[in-house]
Parts: structure tokens; sequence; C-alpha cells
């Protein structure tokens, strides 16, 4: 129950800038621009977060989180609205950094917040209840890109009307008590190297993946002539997603972390090879469906295991970390995908199947030189 209004808070502010993310690639699309061009818009965002992922961790023990939050929520409402007043790219450029730094501190903030008061055998599970609001808000937010005219600026100022009102839960939030810890609880909680830099590794694959879709699926959708039902296919993407988030925390906890990263990329694989092999919207829908499945659990999976038993202000620092790979992740993942997709028509499957084989060799190489089963470690 004390968790509603953060996430009641995070409902609205993901309806406001997940749509926000995806009308802007629509928008340039809309214009004439190139794919390039819009995937440096696309990395411009998590740019933002990685300049953001420095600084986190003192900007939030230096207002609290609710005060934080309240000040992120302002930043994504005028990096919006100003967004409609200038079409020059690096205006562009730099109001998508200030937003993308925006909202990583609030990752930062709601992520910790979500761990910190969450018993340390049900982290996985916290998680996923946090990542199926995130994953709700966002699938929901996608359906507007049919709805609203994505030409004009009404579509900006709805996105940030969003993000302003999403403050108004915060007002009766209860802010977590995250700042009680001593150097020997920071020392015996910490997680061993090995356990911390797989998580790492995760979120930086992670990054990638959830970057260059949220940025240039879209795109991919439009060079394969489904135009018209861009907003459908995004939505199926992200509620597959959303869907597989309880019986993935679930089964985290009870099977262990390293077993549900195998498995999420054993989905991700199989979703690959489908998107490769066959056509029709039938395979189109089931790939979808397991790259949603598989893609958009890998990152609270690993994250919840690279911050192992940790508890206060250590938990922030962690998150902050793995915000920082995230963001490395998500900015050069647009990027590399964008160049692929200029180049071939399915470029950004392409990417993916390479993105995906090289952590399916990071996992196995962990699990020899670990000398331990996969699923050991909760």
């Amino acid at each position: 129950m004390r968790l509603i209004p953060l996430y009641l808070h995070l409902i609205l502010l993901t309806l406001g800038n997940a749509f926000l993310l995806t009308l802007v690639a629509v928008y340039l699309s809309a214009q004439g621009a190139p794919a390039s061009q819009i995937g440096l818009v696309g990395s411009a965002f998590y740019l933002g977060m990685l300049g953001a992922s420095f600084f986190a961790d003192h900007f939030i023990q230096r207002l609290g989180h609710v005060r934080a939050l309240l000040a992120c929520c302002l930043v994504l409402t005028l990096a919006a609205v100003a967004l409609t007043w200038t079409a020059l790219l690096p205006v562009w450029l730099v109001l998508r950094m200030l937003a993308g730094m925006a909202a990583a501190i609030g990752f930062v903030a709601v992520e910790s917040w979500v761990l910190g008061v969450s018993p340390l055998h049900k982290r996985s599970s916290a998680m996923a209840r946090y990542m199926l609001i995130y994953y709700f808000s966002y699938g929901i937010s996608q359906l507007f890109i049919d709805w609203i005219p994505v030409s004009g600026s009404i579509g900006f100022f709805i996105a940030a009307g969003l993000c302003l009102l999403s403050m108004v839960p915060l007002r009766w939030a209860i802010k977590p008590d995250l700042q009680a810890s001593t150097t020997g609880e920071l020392a015996a909680s910490t997680p061993p190297r090995a356990e911390r830099a797989l998580g790492l590794v995760g979120c930086l694959v992670a990054g990638m993946l959830l970057g260059t879709l949220s940025s240039l699926m879209p795109i991919q959708l439009e060079q394969l002539a489904l135009g018209d039902e861009v907003g459908l296919y995004m939505a199926w993407l992200i509620l597959c997603g959303m869907a597989f988030q309880l019986p993935n925390g679930r089964l985290a906890d009870q099977i262990g972390k390293r077993t549900m990263m195998a498995v999420q990329t054993a989905m991700i694989a199989v979703g690959c090879v489908v998107l490769w092999e066959f056509d029709g919207k039938g395979a189109l829908l089931l790939a979808f469906a397991l790259l949603g499945a598989g893609g958009f659990t890998l990152y609270p999976t690993t994250m919840s295991y690279a911050c192992g038993k940790m508890q206060g202000r250590a938990l922030v620092k962690m998150a902050q970390k793995l915000m920082f790979t995230y963001s490395i992740g998500s900015l050069t993942g647009p990027m590399i995908a964008g160049i692929m997709l200029e180049k071939f028509q399915s470029g950004l499957f392409l990417f993916v199947i390479l993105l995906v084989s090289g952590w399916a060799l990071w996992l196995l190489l962990m699990r020899i030189l670990a000398d331990k089963p996969v699923g050991t470690t909760i």
C-alpha cells in the first residue's frame, strides 16, 4: 500500500515519456529525416541518461527521493514543450539529452526505492511488479501513436501534460529510509565481483536491446510496409514483455536469476530465428512475443542479481552503476542499429541476432569460469 503513490506517479510519467520517445522517431520520419539522424536523436536521450548516471546518487541524496522525482518531472515537462518551438537538430539533441538526464535520475530513485523497501528474498518479484507497471504504461502509451496526429504539436503537449500530472501522486508518497548502512554492513552485503560483473554486462546488453527496439523498431516496421500498424506492433511487443514480468520474477526467486537469464536469452534467440526465417503476420506476432517476453525481462533480472543483498546507500550507488552501463548500451545500440538499418532491409533484426549471440557466449563463459551451475546464485 505504501508504494501506491509511487506506482501512480510511475504510470503517469511513463505514459508521457514513453509516448514521447516513440513520437519523436515517428515525427522525424514523417518530416523526411534519415534513419541515421533519427538514431542520433534517440541516442541523445540515452546520452543524457549516461551523463546523469555520474551524479544521480548525489542528486538523490541531496534532495531526497520525493523532491528528486518532482524535479525530474518538471524537467521532462519543459523539455517536451520546448521541442515544439524549433526544428533545429542541435536544439533537439540538447533537449533530448536533458530529458534523458531527468529520466535517469527518476529511474535510479524509483528502482532503489522499490528494492530498498522489499525483503531480500523477494526482490526479483518486487522488480517484476515494478516492471509490470512500467511496461503496462509503456505499452498503452504506444497506442497513442495511432490515435493522435503525429505531424503537429498536439502529441508533444499531451506528453508534457502527463509528465506534469505525474507530480500529483508524490504528494502522498512516504519517502523510504535508505540512509542507514554502515561500512561493515556494506562489505557484508556486497555480492562477489563475478556476480556484479555479470549483472553489469547484462544491463549493458539490455540497454542496447531495449534502446534499439524503442528508437528504431517503428522505422523497421515502416520499411517492412507495416507503417499503418506501428502503434499496434509496438504495443504488442511491450505488452508481451509486461505479461512475462510476474512469472519471471517468481521463477527468478525460486530457481535462480542466472537460470532465468539463460531462459530469456533462448527466447530472444528463437524470436530472432522466426523473424529471419519466416514471413507472414502470424510469424511476426510470435517473434515479437518472444522478443518482448525475453528482452524486456532481462533488465530487472540482471539488476536484482547485481544488487545481491545490498541495503541503504550502497543500493542507491549500485543502482547508479547499473544505470550507467544501461545508458551506455542504450546510447550505442541505436547508433549501431541505425547504420545497419540503412545498409540492410532487416538491419535491426540482424543487429539483435548478433547482440544476443554475444550475450549467450558471455553467459556460457561466465558459467565456465565461475565453476558453479547456472541458477545457484539467488
